[in-house]
């Protein structure tokens, strides 16, 4: 009986192993920067400056770029070599209206990127005009997999925004 259930035990941790999956939480606590994955796996995800150095909050000067940056990404269903990233890129004010809403940041790279390329991404913001300094407005981004959409990274945070 023992050598009955270790075996089945086995088979199912080697499955459980081979699959593909990958599911989880972040959480910044410096910046307020959330992010759940399912589907694509990551190492980190963080908020970054234009310069690309970390931030460790979240009060943005207006007219700063300010940048989420994902590392370590796998998991992207592979054609002839090559993976689909998307990105959506979603802010809006305390009023929950929309001032940016990009469906496909990415829509240069229909034709795919080399895997390699697609261990970091990135979604970039442009600060400044209608945004006011004093007002908090909420980012979101959605790293997707173009070929299997229900693989995605979701990213939040709120961004204050300064002088």
């Amino acid at each position: 009986m023992k050598r009955i259930l270790f075996s089945i035990f086995s088979i199912a941790l080697i499955a459980l192993l081979s699959c593909n999956y990958s599911k989880g939480v972040k959480k910044d606590l410096s910046t307020g920067l959330s992010a759940s994955y399912n589907g694509l796996s990551m190492d980190d995800i963080y908020l970054a400056d234009a310069d690309g150095n970390r931030l460790n909050n979240n009060r943005i000067p207006l007219g700063n770029k300010i940048t989420i940056v994902a590392t370590g990404i796998d998991y992207f269903e592979t054609k002839e070599g090559k993976v689909f990233p998307g990105c959506s890129i979603l802010l809006i004010d305390k009023n929950k209206k929309e001032v940016l809403n990009l469906p496909d940041a990415f829509s240069e790279l229909a034709n795919g990127t080399p895997i390699d390329e697609a261990k970091t991404l990135q979604a970039s913001l442009n600060t400044g005009n209608p945004m006011v300094v004093g007002e908090t407005y909420h980012l979101s981004v959605r790293f997707f997999d173009k070929n299997k959409k229900e693989s995605e990274i979701l990213a939040d945070v709120d961004i204050l925004m300064k002088e």
